[in-house]
């Protein structure tokens, strides 16, 4: 019966990473929900494990990836990952893969000004949004000052 219990909790959990990959404790909570016996949910995380087919690092660096080509900063990613429910280990290993888009920054702050002049209202607007975003503020202003020569250069004759 318990054999019979756990590979049914085991299938379940596999039907749910078809759909979307999870973080283990996420998958875990998952099959808390719909319905499963605490000791199958462990069962199950612990044999996807086991097997290969959930990995949180791997995860996280699938999800790191995917938001760095998205223009989201590493504060913003590591605040996701933390929703995703990954733990700090796997965070930092998934970081590891980040990679600063410089022109996803550019393309934020065209998108906002449009070629314009800004004011200290308008770069004010535009840095927050970059906070937001997980920016630090060394990147920001940077990417401001960049952004800010280069209108220089087109106007000089």
């Amino acid at each position: 019966m318990e054999t019979e219990s756990r590979e049914k909790t085991l299938r379940m959990a596999a039907n749910v990473l078809e759909y979307r990959h999870r973080s283990s404790r996420a998958l875990y909570q998952r099959l808390l929900e719909k319905g499963a016996e605490e000791q199958d949910a462990a069962y199950a995380v612990a044999r996807l494990q086991q097997l290969g087919f959930l990995n949180d690092g791997e995860y996280g660096k699938l999800l790191v990836r995917d938001l760095c080509r998205r223009g989201y900063g590493p504060g913003r990613i590591r605040q996701y990952l933390k929703e995703k429910q990954l733990d700090g280990p796997d965070i930092d290993t998934a970081m590891e893969d980040y990679v600063l888009y410089p022109e996803k920054l550019q393309a934020y702050i065209d998108s906002k000004l449009r070629g314009q002049t800004p004011d200290r209202k308008a770069l004010k607007r535009v840095a927050d949004g970059l906070f937001r975003r997980g920016f630090s503020w060394g990147d920001i202003q940077s990417a401001l000052r960049d952004y800010i020569d280069s209108l220089e250069l087109e106007e000089t004759p």
